[in-house]
C-alpha cells in the first residue's frame, strides 16, 4: 500500500493528509497492583462511564488510570480453547477481536448489559482487585435523564455482581463543572448555564447555587457519532463511486480533525460560492492505494526477451510453411485421382460409374467438375504465392455471358447459373465501386490537404479566418445538438411536442395511405429523393452519435492546427477548458481544482489522485447542524433555541447570573470556534447589557472524571451513596438526589 503523508500539487502547495487506519499492534496497559494499599473508606473506585471513552482510577490520584475506548471484544480463541476478553483498542488487533466488538451504549443509554460486565471486568482486572468482591464505593458517571430501567440494571450489577458496598451516579457535565469551579474560582462560581455536547447527545443545564436545575435542562440527541455518520453519508453522495471504502471510525476522525464551526453560516456560504474561496478551504484527505508498478527492465532482459519473440515466430512460420506444403501435396494427390476419375467418364458402364462417383464421395459427375475447378484455382494461388507472383496481376475482370441472354432461351440448368452470375455481378461491382470511392476520397482528402497548404501559404489572414469560422460552427453545432437533447428530455418542451406531432402526422397518413393505394392503386413514391427521408430526422430522439463524433474530431482538429498557427488562441481558449471554467464551481468542489489552474491539478488517470477526498463546504456543513438541526434531517430545536428556551424559565436577575458563568464541556465542543459560535448566537438572544462569559474547563478529556474525584471526598457525596442494604431494602429504583445527578423519581 501507499500512502501520502505530505505531497505537494506542482501547481498549489497543498497538504494532503492521510486517513486514520487503527492501530496494528495495542500495548496493554498494565495491571496495577497497589489494590490493596487504597484504605476503602478514603479512596473510591471513580469510573466515568462515557459512549465513547471509559476512564477509570482511584479517587485518590489526579488523573485516571485507565482510559479506554468503550467497546469490548469477547470471544473463545480457537488455537489455545480460551475465553478471549479485549477493551478499547485491543478489539482492534485482529479479524477474530474486530468481528466481536461490541458496545455497552444504544446511543447515550447503557442497553447491552452483558458489554457492560465485560467492560467492568477488564477495568477491574486492571484495577488489581483480587478480592471476591468490590470493597471500595464507587461513584459513576450517566447522561441526563437515564431511564429508571438502566439505572437499575446498573444497580443490579454493581451490587449483585461485585458486591459493592455502595454505589453514587451523576451526571458527567456537571462533575466537569464542579471541578472546573473548585480549581478555578470565579465570581458567581456555584452559578452557570452548562453547555454539554459530547458523543452522543447535546444538552443545557442551568446551575444556580451549585445544583443543577434538571427541571428546566434540555436535551437533543446530536453528537459527535451523529456527526460522523452525517458526514459519511455526505462523502458517499458526493463520491458515489470512490475505489477506498469510508469507514464509521474514519469519517468521525475527518469529522474530529477537519471540520471548524462558523461565525455566520449563512455568510461563509456564500464567500465559498467562489471557486477561489472554495480551493482556498479545501483539504485532500488521502486514502490507501496501489500504485502502479512501472516494467523496469534492463537491456540485456528485452534483447532475450526480443529473441524470444523472434524465435516463437520463426518457428510458427516453419509450421505454418509445413502445413501449407501438406495441404499442396495433399491437394495435388486429389487432383490426379479425381481427374482420373473424370477421365474415366464413358469408359465403362454409367452405372458402375455413378458407384464410383458416390464412392469418391459425389453426387453427380457436375459435384466432381465443380470440385475440380476449385482445386484448381487453390493449387494455382499455391504455386503463385510460392514464386511470389500476384494473382490479381494481369488478370481479366470476370464475365458473366448468362447476364444478357432471355430466360426463354435458356433451360433450368442455365437459368440457376444466371441467377448465380447475376449475384456474382452484383458483388462485383459492389466492390468495384467501394474501391472507386475509397480512392475518390483518397484524391479528395489529398486535394483539400494540397489546397489548405497553398492556401495558408497564400493568403494566411484569410486562411486563419477560415479555421477560426469552421471552429465556431462546429461549437455552434455541438451547443444547438445538445440543447435539442435538452429540450427532447422534456416533455412539455417545444421540440418534444413537435416531434410527437410529425410521429401523430406520419402515424395518420400511414393508416389512411392503404385504402387510397387499394383505390386508386398508386404509389406515393416516398423515398425517391434523399431528401424524403430528413423527415426521421425530425422526429428523433437527438442521440446522433455518429455525427457527434465526427464533430468532435473535426472540433479537435481544428483547435490543434489553431494551436499550432494562431498565436491568439491559447490552450484555455480551447472547448475542454471553456468547458471546466463554466464548471468550476462544481470542479472546486468535488476536486478541488483552481479556476486559475483548471486541469493541471488534476489527472483522471492518475490512481492517487482518484483515491482522494476533499472536505471543503463539509468542514463547515457538518458542525453546523448543532445549531440548525434540520439539516441533519432532525425535527428538533437547535443549541440557540434551546439556550433562549432555557433562560425564559429565570428571571432577569438569575439570567444574569447564568450567562455570566457559561461552561462549556465535551468533546464535540473541541471542533474549533466552538466558542465563536456560540458567542455570535447567544448574544442576540441576550439583553443588551446582559453579560456573556463563556468558560472551558481546563482538560476537556479528563475534567469530569476529576470532579467526580474531588466530590466523592465531600459530605455530601457520603450522603448520596446508596448503600448494599439499602438496595436490598427499597431495590434498584432508589436513588438519592444530589446538585450533581439526575432527580430520583417519586414512587
Amino acid at each position: 500500500m501507499a500512502t501520502t503523508g505530505d505531497i505537494r500539487s506542482s501547481a498549489i502547495e497543498r497538504i494532503v493528509y492521510p486517513i486514520q487506519e487503527l492501530p496494528q499492534v495495542v500495548e496493554s496497559a498494565p495491571r496495577s497492583s497497589d489494590y490493596l494499599q487504597h484504605n476503602p473508606q478514603q479512596d473510591s473506585i471513580v469510573i466515568d462511564n462515557g459512549a465513547s471513552t471509559i476512564r477509570s482510577g482511584w479517587s485518590s490520584e489526579r488523573n485516571p488510570r485507565y482510559s479506554i475506548e468503550n467497546i469490548t471484544s469477547k470471544y473463545r480463541d480457537r488455537k489455545s480453547n480460551q475465553v478471549v476478553l479485549l477493551a478499547g483498542a485491543e478489539c482492534h488487533v485482529d479479524t477474530n477481536s474486530r468481528t466481536n466488538t461490541k458496545s455497552p451504549f444504544e446511543g447515550d443509554v447503557v442497553c447491552n448489559f452483558d458489554q457492560m460486565e465485560n467492560t467492568l471486568d477488564y477495568l477491574f482486572y486492571k484495577l488489581g482487585v483480587s478480592s471476591q468482591s468490590i470493597q471500595h464505593p464507587i461513584i459513576m458517571t450517566e447522561t441526563l435523564c437515564n431511564p429508571q430501567h438502566s439505572r437499575s440494571l446498573t444497580f443490579e450489577l454493581l451490587f449483585e455482581c461485585y458486591g459493592a458496598p455502595s454505589v453514587a451516579f451523576g451526571i458527567d457535565s456537571l462533575f466537569s463543572f464542579h471541578h472546573a469551579n473548585n480549581s478555578n474560582p470565579v465570581p458567581h462560581g456555584a452559578d452557570g448555564l452548562v453547555i454539554s455536547s459530547s458523543t452522543a447527545n447535546t444538552h443545557v443545564i442551568p446551575v444556580l447555587g451549585g445544583k443543577g436545575i434538571l427541571s428546566n435542562a434540555k436535551k437533543f440527541a446530536w453528537g459527535s457519532s451523529q456527526a460522523g455518520e452525517y458526514l459519511l453519508k455526505l462523502m458517499q453522495l458526493k463520491y458515489p463511486t470512490f475505489p477506498g471504502r469510508l469507514l464509521s471510525h474514519q469519517s468521525a476522525a475527518m469529522y474530529r480533525d477537519h471540520s471548524y464551526f462558523s461565525e455566520d453560516y449563512t455568510s461563509s456560504i456564500r464567500t465559498l460560492s467562489d471557486p477561489r474561496k472554495l480551493v482556498d478551504v479545501d483539504r485532500v484527505i488521502q486514502f490507501p492505494f496501489v500504485a502502479p508498478v512501472p516494467d523496469e527492465q534492463n537491456e540485456e532482459h528485452l534483447r532475450l526477451q526480443l529473441e524470444k519473440k523472434k524465435e516463437a515466430g520463426r518457428r510458427l512460420q516453419e509450421q505454418a510453411m509445413r502445413q501449407r506444403l501438406e495441404k499442396l501435396v495433399r491437394q495435388e494427390e486429389e487432383w490426379n485421382v479425381f481427374s482420373e476419375l473424370k477421365n474415366a467418364k464413358g469408359q465403362g458402364k454409367k452405372m458402375d460409374y455413378d458407384k464410383r462417383l458416390k464412392a469418391a464421395g459425389f453426387s453427380n459427375f457436375e459435384d466432381l467438375e465443380a470440385y475440380l475447378k476449385k482445386l484448381e484455382k487453390s493449387l494455382q494461388r499455391a504455386r503463385n504465392k510460392e514464386l511470389g507472383i500476384d494473382d490479381n496481376e494481369g488478370k481479366e475482370p470476370p464475365t458473366f455471358p448468362l447476364i444478357n441472354v432471355p430466360d426463354h432461351t435458356l433451360n433450368e440448368e442455365d437459368l440457376k447459373e444466371k441467377r448465380r452470375q447475376r449475384l456474382m455481378k452484383a458483388g462485383y461491382d459492389a466492390r468495384v465501386r467501394a474501391k472507386a470511392e475509397r480512392d475518390a476520397e483518397k484524391l479528395r482528402v489529398a486535394e483539400e490537404k494540397r489546397k489548405d497548404e497553398e492556401m495558408r501559404r497564400d493568403d494566411f489572414n484569410g486562411w486563419l479566418g477560415g479555421v477560426r469560422k469552421t471552429h465556431e460552427d462546429v461549437m455552434l453545432r455541438i451547443k444547438e445538438r445538445k440543447k435539442m437533447k435538452e429540450q427532447l428530455s422534456d416533455r412539455k418542451s417545444l421540440a418534444a411536442q413537435n416531434r410527437m406531432k410529425s410521429i401523430a402526422n406520419l402515424a395518420s397518413e400511414a393508416s389512411g395511405g392503404a385504402k387510397k393505394r387499394k383505390r386508386a392503386e398508386k404509389d406515393d413514391e416516398f423515398g425517391k429523393n434523399d431528401s424524403d427521408w430528413a423527415v426521421y430526422r425530425e422526429i428523433g430522439n437527438g442521440d446522433d452519435s455518429d455525427d457527434e463524433e465526427e464533430e468532435l474530431q473535426l472540433l479537435k482538429d481544428t483547435e490543434q492546427r489553431l494551436l499550432e498557427f494562431d498565436k491568439t488562441f491559447t490552450i484555455n481558449d480551447t472547448s475542454e477548458r471553456v468547458a471546466m471554467r463554466k464548471h468550476q464551481l462544481l470542479n472546486a468542489f468535488v476536486r478541488g481544482v483552481s479556476p486559475d489552474d483548471p486541469s493541471d491539478t488534476y489527472d483522471p488517470e492518475s490512481v492517487e489522485q482518484n483515491s482522494q477526498l476533499h472536505m471543503n463546504i463539509e468542514r463547515i456543513r457538518v458542525p453546523e447542524v448543532i445549531f440548525q438541526p434540520h439539516m441533519g434531517g432532525l425535527d428538533q430545536a437547535g443549541l440557540g433555541e434551546i439556550i433562549g428556551h432555557v433562560l425564559k424559565q429565570f428571571t432577569r436577575e438569575e439570567q444574569r447570573r447564568l450567562t455570566s458563568n457559561v461552561f462549556v464541556t465535551g468533546g464535540n465542543t473541541l471542533i474549533p470556534f466552538f466558542d465563536n459560535r456560540l458567542r455570535s448566537t447567544m448574544r442576540p438572544i441576550l439583553p443588551v447589557d446582559a453579560p456573556l462569559n463563556i468558560v472551558r474547563a481546563a482538560s476537556d478529556l479528563n475534567d469530569a472524571w476529576r470532579g467526580m474525584a474531588l466530590w466523592s471526598r465531600s459530605d455530601e457525596c457520603r450522603r448520596s451513596l446508596v448503600t448494599q442494604a439499602e438496595y436490598w431494602e427499597y431495590g434498584g429504583d432508589y436513588i438519592k438526589a444530589h446538585g450533581l445527578g439526575n432527580v430520583p423519581t417519586p414512587f
